[in-house]
C-alpha cells in the first residue's frame, strides 16, 4: 500500500547568477545593453512563497539615478535602489505578475559576494521572499559555445492553452500578465541577452499566490503565464496549441543560437472563454473539485469529506459528493482528460484534496502536468497547476467551506 506523506519546507536555497558590469549610460537612441547600466545582471533562482517553491530567470538593472527593474518570467518588480558601500538597498514601488498583490517589498544586492535577498507580504500576512547565493558564471563571450537555446510561449488571451512541442506539452498556459505578451517591444531587451541554457530542463513557470476575495477572506490562486521549451540551437521544430475553446493553433520554427531566446505568441480567434477553465469535466456543483491533466495519462483525484470519507475511484460517492469522471488510460477521447468530483450543495467543514500519478499508459514520458481547481459553481476558489511524476503524489491541499 502506498503511504501519502507531505512535507515542511523549512530551508529554500536560490541559486542566482548574475553578471555585472559597471559603465556610464549610452544617450543614443537603441535597444538597451545590459552594459547601458551602472550595475545589471542575468540570473535564474526561486520564489518562496504560500508553503511552495517556483521558478525564477530573467535580469536586473540599475539605472545611475537608482532606477531599479526586476525582470522577470513570471512577473515584474520596479522601484529604487541606493548604494551603500558595498551594497544596494533595495525599494519595491511597483509589481506585476506574479508579485502584484505582494507589498512592502525590500531587500539588498551584495555587490561584494553577488547575492541578492528581497522579502515582502501577501495580502493574508504571510511573506515572500527571492534570495539566494551567486555561483560562477561564463560572464564574457563564449556564448556560442553553449548547446541549447530557449523558446517561450505567453499569450495574453482570456483562454488557458497546452503547448505542444516534440511530443512535450505543459498545460494551464493562462493570460501573460503585460499586454502582448513576451512579444512585446517592452521586451526588446529581455529577448536579446543571452542565457546558460545547457544545464535547465524545459518548464512552465507557475506561481502560488494570495488574493483577497470579495469576502475579504484570502484566496489561494496558482498562476502559470509561461511555458519555457529549452531546445538544440540552430533546429527546426513544429508546436501545437491547443486551447481550451476548443481551437488549435500550430506552427513552426527555428531555435536561434546557442543561450539565445525566441518568443512566439499565439493567438485565439474561437469563442471567448467563461474563466472557468473551459471545457472541464463532469458536473458543476459547490463545491466541485475538477482536475485536469495531460492527455495519454491516468492520474486520480482524491477527496476527504468532512466526516473523513475518501471519494476517489475505488471508493465513488461519500457525505453526499460523487466522482462522476474517472478518467483512465483510453478514455480520454469520450470523457475528456481530467477527474471530477461535486456536490450539488455540499456540507460545510473541513476538506482535503491531492492527485496521484497512476499510470503513465503508454507514454515513454514520465511527466504528466496537471491543474485541479476548487469551484463554487462557476466561480473557481483554489487552483494549484504542476507536474506530477510516475508513482508521484501532490501535497494534500485543504479547503474550507462555510
Amino acid at each position: 500500500m502506498k503511504t501519502l506523506f507531505t512535507k515542511s519546507v523549512h530551508f529554500f536555497y536560490v541559486g542566482i547568477l548574475l553578471l555585472c558590469v559597471s559603465c556610464s549610460k549610452d544617450d543614443g537612441a537603441k535597444t538597451p545593453s545590459l552594459s547601458d547600466f551602472e550595475f545589471s545582471g542575468i540570473f535564474t533562482g526561486t520564489l518562496y512563497n504560500n508553503g511552495t517553491t517556483s521558478p525564477l530567470e530573467g535580469y536586473i538593472t540599475i539605472a545611475a539615478n537608482g532606477s531599479t527593474d526586476l525582470n522577470l518570467l513570471s512577473g515584474n518588480m520596479r522601484g529604487i535602489s541606493v548604494k551603500q558601500g558595498n551594497s544596494y538597498a533595495i525599494n519595491i514601488t511597483q509589481t506585476e505578475g506574479a508579485f502584484a498583490n505582494i507589498t512592502n517589498i525590500t531587500g539588498s544586492i551584495d555587490t561584494t559576494t553577488r547575492s541578492i535577498y528581497l522579502s515582502g507580504t501577501n495580502p493574508d500576512g504571510s511573506s515572500m521572499t527571492v534570495g539566494g547565493d551567486v555561483p560562477e558564471l561564463q560572464t564574457t563571450g563564449g556564448w556560442e559555445n553553449l548547446l541549447n537555446s530557449s523558446v517561450i510561449f505567453t499569450h495574453d488571451e482570456s483562454c488557458k492553452a497546452t503547448v505542444t512541442v516534440d511530443g512535450v506539452s505543459f498545460s494551464g498556459l493562462n493570460k501573460f500578465y503585460h499586454p502582448g505578451g513576451r512579444c512585446d517591444s517592452y521586451y526588446a531587451l529581455w529577448n536579446t541577452i543571452p542565457f546558460n541554457y545547457d544545464n535547465i530542463q524545459s518548464q512552465i513557470f507557475c506561481n502560488s499566490g494570495t488574493l483577497v476575495g470579495l469576502d475579504g477572506n484570502p484566496v489561494a490562486f496558482t498562476d502559470c503565464s509561461t511555458v519555457q521549451y529549452i531546445l538544440p540551437k540552430n533546429t527546426q521544430h513544429t508546436y501545437t496549441v491547443n486551447w481550451e475553446n476548443g481551437q488549435v493553433s500550430t506552427g513552426s520554427f527555428t531555435t536561434p543560437d546557442g543561450g539565445g531566446t525566441l518568443a512566439i505568441c499565439p493567438s485565439n480567434e474561437g469563442p471567448e472563454c467563461d474563466g472557468t477553465g473551459g471545457g472541464l469535466v463532469g458536473s458543476a456543483g459547490n463545491p466541485r473539485f475538477n482536475l485536469q491533466f495531460t492527455a495519454g495519462y491516468d492520474l486520480d483525484l482524491y477527496v476527504k469529506t468532512p466526516d473523513g470519507t475518501l471519494i476517489y475511484y475505488g471508493n465513488r460517492t461519500g457525505q453526499g459528493g460523487e466522482l462522476d469522471v474517472d478518467c483512465q488510460c483510453g478514455s480520454s477521447t469520450s470523457n475528456g482528460t481530467g477527474e471530477n468530483v461535486f456536490w450539488q450543495t455540499g456540507p460545510a467543514g473541513t476538506y482535503q484534496y491531492y492527485v496521484k500519478f497512476y499510470s503513465s499508459c503508454s507514454s515513454s514520458n514520465p511527466n504528466a502536468n496537471y491543474t485541479v481547481r476548487v469551484m463554487n459553481n462557476s466561480t473557481i476558489v483554489q487552483s494549484h497547476t504542476g507536474t506530477l511524476t510516475t508513482g508521484g503524489t501532490t501535497p494534500t491541499w485543504t479547503y474550507i467551506k462555510n
